[in-house]
């Protein structure tokens, strides 16, 4: 089949139109692959950049892991979504034996496995996946749009786990890519007073702005630019990173009030030295991560803000391109571009063959 694949450990991948089906094991289902998208790690994993390599890639692999599609084939002793069935897909693939997947936190899981990660991922035609890692699309929503409730739900995740109620709180985003636009219109909707995004690219300024969010440039000072309650306070309720660059976590940590909270979505490389008794004691703040997406909490709620029409996935896409077009792809995501979807159903414009040219790992770049 036609695939994506990254087979050495070093910049590049390959497009190859005779990708082995991987085995259909009991507890498996096959989807026909109809929109996966693009994201931040996938272009840290063409480049083989630091967030990539912190994952521990097992090569070769099958790239991609945002996806949605249609079952096609159901493996043997396998209960869940039946022929015919439209899902998306929770990537983090948990094992369901461990403690955390016991109390109900796969996402959590000791053994957890990621999509196009640790096993072939959806950059293809195909993709085997584990039935309880199917989510039934809504009958209202198209394929394209499950396609991003993975990564929408990174944001939907954050807001859950802060500990901030969103009615009446200050809130700042660091980055406004693709989930930082989501969380804005989470935000939003669960009654937040104020959204101020920090964004050094005009055009994503835009598309914050659009979407009811305060936008400023790097040079600003979101404080001082906040509103009345926001000044008084000497900053943000609640702050989220988004962008995976450590000097704007950094700076988050000023930003927020005495015992606010700042929550760490973007994946970052290295390491943060941080004023221990300053952060944590004297102002007491909270620091939390945010990893993957409560199963299945994070994507109920997030599907049902989208079919209320609080959420708008349609949105953030920008373009549409065929599987052969990764690299093209990347380039228009270190530009101005949203989210592009790579649609099994496009004619190839290239043919089979290795792309050495990775361009620049994306962290930095938001997700």
């Amino acid at each position: 089949m036609r695939a994506v694949i990254k087979a050495v450990a070093g910049p590049g991948c390959s497009f190859v139109h005779d990708r082995p089906e991987p085995d259909l094991l009991p507890g498996q289902v096959r989807l026909a692959v109809a929109a996966t998208s693009v994201c931040g790690t996938d272009a840290s994993i063409h480049a083989h950049g630091p967030a990539a390599r912190a994952l521990g890639l097992r090569l070769p692999i099958t790239m991609g892991h945002e996806v949605a599609g249609t079952v096609i084939e159901v493996g043997p002793h396998t209960a869940g979504p039946a022929l015919g069935t439209r899902v998306g897909v929770e990537t983090h693939l948990a094992c369901g034996r461990c403690w955390a997947c016991r109390e109900g936190s796969g996402h959590n899981c000791a053994d957890l496995a990621l999509l196009g990660v640790d096993v072939d991922g959806a950059f293809a035609e195909r993709v085997v996946v584990p039935a309880a890692s199917c989510f039934e699309v809504p009958e209202e929503m198209s394929l394209e749009t499950a396609a991003l409730l993975e990564p929408a739900g990174s944001a939907m995740h954050a807001v859950q786990r802060c500990g901030v109620p969103m009615g009446g709180a200050s809130v700042l985003v660091s980055g406004a890519g693709p989930v930082g636009l989501v969380l804005v219109e989470i935000a939003l909707a669960l009654g937040a007073r104020s959204v101020v995004v920090v964004e050094p690219n005009a055009a994503r300024r835009r598309l914050a702005t659009a979407r009811g969010a305060l936008a400023l440039d790097l040079d600003s000072d979101p404080v001082g630019e906040a509103d009345r309650r926001t000044r008084e306070r000497r900053g943000f309720d609640v702050a989220f990173e988004c962008s995976g660059v450590l000097p704007a976590l950094e700076a988050l940590l000023d930003r927020v009030r005495n015992e606010g909270t700042v929550m760490v979505v973007g994946l970052a490389g290295g390491d943060l030295p941080v004023p221990v008794t300053r952060t944590f004691i004297t102002r007491g703040l909270t620091v939390r991560g945010s990893w993957g997406r409560a199963i299945w909490s994070t994507w109920e709620q997030l599907s049902a803000l989208v079919g209320a029409g609080h959420v708008d996935l349609d949105g953030l896409v920008t373009h549409r391109l065929p599987l052969s077009d990764l690299p093209a792809a990347l380039a228009l995501m270190r530009g101005d571009a949203g989210k592009v979807l790579l649609l099994p159903s496009l004619a190839d414009s290239q043919e089979p063959g290795r792309t050495a040219d990775a361009g620049a790992d994306l962290q930095g770049v938001p997700a």
